[in-house]
C-alpha cells in the first residue's frame, strides 16, 4: 500500500477539542453555535443560543439514535445544561451514551473552536494484521497484537469506539486468575470446563474451543488487569447474574466515569476506556493507526486466502493489503435478516447499530461453515411499536397481575416465578415468538406501570390502547381474543381456569402462588409481546487458533475471529454465563492477535 494521507480519528491523536468552562457562572459570547458529538448510532448534532452571556437554549438536531430510548436523554440534557449553564451535567440513565453526544456537542459548540478532520499519515507501507472493529474483541487483538510488535490498523464504522460493550455491564469470566487467588478463591481450568458441560450440556458447544477458551480465560483477565490497566474495583469474583457456576469467577471492572456503584450495569466502558489508553500508546509509537467512521465493506480473498480488506476511508473505497486479518465486529444482533433466518419469525433488538453481522457475511463469502447458529438467548416482552429496534416493553418484572399466552390462547409458565432461562424459552419457542400479557384494571398500578421504555408509561400505555395494534382493549374474553387474534375458545378456557384457580388459593397449572389475582370482570387487555436480543451466541466454526473452517474442516487461511462473533453457544453452550461475553472479547482478542502476529512473520 503507498502511503497514503488518511483520516485518521484516534482519540489521543486527532479529537483534540478544547474545552469550555464548566462553572455555572462562566459566561460565553452571544450568537448561535452548533456542535457535532458521537452517539450510539451516529453523530449527533446540536444547536447552542447564548443570549446575555447565558446559554438560553439546547436544541438537539440530526442524529440516528435509538428511538425510545435515546428520548429521555433528548427531552432532559438540553434543559438540564440550561439550568446548570454547563454541559457537565449527570447523564440520563439508561441512555448515557446519547446523554454524553449531547454534552460533548454543546461542548464543541462553545469551546470557540470546531474540531477539524486532521490528515494523518499511517505511519507504515503496510500494516502486518488488519483489525475489522473497535468494539472490545477489536481493540483486545488491536493491543495484543501492537504489544508483539506488528504494525496494526484497525477499521471501525461507527464514530466512537467500544461497540456493545461502551453499555454493557462490566462481568469477565476467567479461571486461575490473580484476581480469585487474591480473594482466596480455588479454581481450576478443569472447574470451568466442566461448567460448560453442567450448565450448557454436552454436545451443545465446541470441545476444542471450549477447552480453548477455558485455559485462556484466566489469562485474558489477568492481563487486562496488569497489562492494560482494567480497574477490577474491590477485585471480589462472584457467580455472576445467570446460572451459578461452580465458583466464584466472574470479575467486574469499574465503569469508565469510577462510580463502583455501576460496575454491573455499565461497567464494560471501563475496558473500553483502558483499552483505548493503551492502544494509544502504541499510535503515539506509531505501529497502530485507528480509523473512525470507515467501514470494511469486502474482504479481498486470493487463491482461497483472505488477504485484505475493502473499505470506505474519507468517503473513498479503498483496498488494502495484510499478511492477517482479525474479524471483530460483533454479532449478528442489529441484522434484521440474520435472526430471522436462524432464529426468530419476530423479534426486535437491543443491541448496537455497530452489530450489523457483515462479518458473518465475511465468512460466508470465504466458505466458512456455521457453527450453534441455532441458539440464540431471547430476552421477552419487547413490544414492536418502533418497528425491529427494541424501546417498549411489558413490565415482566414488577407488575403482579397479567398472565402469558401464545396464540393459542394457553399459558406457559408460572408467571411471578419465571427465570431468565424460562423467560427465554417461553418467548423463544412461542408460535410466530409473539407472547400475549393478559390482565384486567385491577393489574394497572401507576407504582409499578405496566410497560417500560416511555417517559410517561401511562400516556403511552393510553396511546397504544387507543391505536390498537399492540395493546388490545374489550369487554370480554372472547372479544379480546378475536382482536388480538388468539385461539378465542382456548383463552375464555384459560381465563376460567385461573379464575377457579385465584379462588381455590392453588395454580393447578403451573404452582404459581403469588398475586393470583382473579381477572372476573372487563374490560381486559392484552400486549401483543416478541422477544428481542442483546447478544447472538453461534457464529463461524472455527479451531483454537481462532481460523475459520469450511465444512470440510479446512482451514480458510490469512483471517482470525474474536469476540461475539465467535459464538459463546460455541463456546459455554445453550446457556448463559456471566462474562462469557467480555471473556470472548479478550480471550479471543488475544488469541486471534497471537496468531495473527505469527503468520505475519512478526
Amino acid at each position: 500500500m503507498n502511503k497514503t494521507t488518511k483520516k485518521v480519528l484516534s482519540l489521543a491523536l486527532c479529537l483534540c477539542m478544547p474545552l469550555f468552562a464548566s462553572s455555572a457562572l462562566a459566561e460565553y459570547a452571544d450568537g448561535s453555535y452548533t456542535g457535532v458529538g458521537a452517539g450510539m448510532g451516529g453523530d449527533v448534532n446540536v444547536s447552542v443560543t447564548v443570549e446575555g452571556g447565558k446559554i438560553v437554549s439546547v436544541e438537539v438536531g440530526e442524529h440516528n439514535e435509538t428511538p425510545g430510548i435515546s428520548d429521555p436523554a433528548i427531552e432532559q440534557i438540553p434543559a438540564a445544561i440550561v439550568e446548570a449553564q454547563s454541559a457537565d451535567v449527570e447523564a440520563v440513565s439508561g441512555a448515557t451514551v446519547t446523554s454524553n453526544a449531547i454534552k460533548e456537542a454543546v461542548k464543541a459548540a462553545l469551546s470557540g473552536e470546531q474540531a477539524e478532520e486532521e490528515g494523518v499519515v499511517i505511519p507504515f507501507e503496510q500494516p502486518d494484521v488488519i483489525v475489522i472493529g473497535a468494539g472490545m474483541a477489536g481493540l483486545s487483538s488491536a493491543v495484543r497484537a501492537s504489544q508483539l510488535g506488528a504494525n496494526v490498523l484497525v477499521f471501525e464504522q461507527m464514530p466512537r469506539i467500544g461497540g456493545s460493550a461502551a453499555v454493557a455491564g462490566g462481568s469477565i469470566v476467567g479461571a486461575e486468575t490473580i484476581i480469585e487467588k487474591e480473594a482466596g478463591i480455588e479454581d481450576s481450568i478443569d472447574l470451568l470446563y466442566a461448567d460448560f458441560g453442567r450448565l450448557g450440556g454436552e454436545g451443545n458447544y465446541n470441545p476444542e474451543v471450549a477447552r480453548k477458551f477455558a485455559e485462556r480465560a484466566g489469562t485474558a483477565v489477568d492481563w487486562l488487569d496488569t497489562f492494560v490497566g482494567v480497574n477490577f474495583g474491590e477485585r471480589k469474583p462472584t457467580y455472576g447474574s445467570y446460572e451459578p457456576l461452580n465458583v466464584n469467577r466472574v470479575h467486574f471492572a469499574v465503569p469508565e466515569d469510577g462510580d463502583v456503584s455501576k460496575s454491573t450495569g455499565r461497567g464494560g466502558s471501563g475496558f473500553i476506556s483502558a483499552l483505548k489508553a493503551k492502544l494509544d500508546e502504541y499510535i503515539a509509537a506509531g505501529n497502530a493507526c485507528l480509523l473512525l467512521e470507515s467501514p470494511v465493506t469486502d474482504i479481498v480473498i486470493e487463491d482461497g486466502t483472505i488477504t485484505g480488506v475493502v473499505a470506505q476511508i474519507n468517503g473513498v473505497e479503498t483496498t488494502i493489503k495484510a499478511p492477517s486479518t482479525i474479524i471483530a465486529t460483533g454479532g449478528y444482533g442489529h441484522n434484521e435478516a440474520w435472526l430471522k433466518e436462524y432464529n426468530f419469525t419476530n423479534v426486535a433488538t437491543s443491541t448496537p447499530a455497530s452489530a450489523t453481522g457483515s462479518g458473518y457475511d465475511f465468512a460466508r463469502k470465504a466458505g466458512a461453515a456455521f457453527s450453534g447458529m441455532d441458539f440464540c438467548t431471547a430476552y421477552g416482552g419487547a413490544i414492536p411499536a418502533t418497528g425491529f429496534t427494541k424501546s417498549l416493553a411489558a413490565n415482566l418484572y414488577t407488575n403482579p397481575g397479567p398472565i402469558w399466552v401464545g396464540l393459542n390462547g394457553e399459558r406457559f409458565t408460572d408467571e411471578t416465578n419465571a427465570d431468565s432461562k424460562v423467560r427465554s424459552d417461553a418467548w423463544t419457542n412461542a408460535e410466530e415468538n409473539k407472547v400475549f400479557v393478559v390482565f384486567t384494571d385491577s393489574a394497572i398500578n401507576p407504582e409499578m406501570p405496566i410497560i417500560t421504555g416511555a417517559a410517561d408509561p401511562a400516556a403511552k400505555f393510553a396511546e397504544l390502547v387507543e391505536e390498537g395494534k399492540y395493546v388490545f382493549k374489550a369487554d370480554t374474553v372472547a372479544e379480546l381474543a378475536e382482536k388480538a387474534g388468539i385461539n378465542a375458545d382456548a383463552l375464555v378456557k384459560t381465563v376460567e381456569t385461573y379464575n377457579a384457580d385465584c379462588k381455590a388459593g392453588k395454580d393447578s397449572q403451573f404452582g404459581r402462588e403469588k398475586n393470583l389475582n382473579a381477572m372476573e370482570e372487563g374490560p381486559y387487555y392484552a400486549i401483543m409481546t416478541i422477544p428481542y436480543v442483546l447478544i447472538t451466541s453461534g457464529g463461524p466454526r472455527i479451531n483454537a487458533d481462532a481460523q475459520m473452517l469450511t465444512e470440510d474442516g479446512t482451514v480458510i487461511p490469512g483471517a482470525y475471529l474474536a469476540g461475539e462473533i465467535v459464538g459463546m453457544g460455541n463456546v459455554c453452550g445453550h446457556t448463559t454465563i456471566g462474562g462469557i461475553g467480555h471473556g470472548n472479547c479478550a480471550t479471543w482478542g488475544m488469541i486471534a492477535a497471537e496468531n495473527a502476529v505469527a503468520n505475519a512473520g512478526k
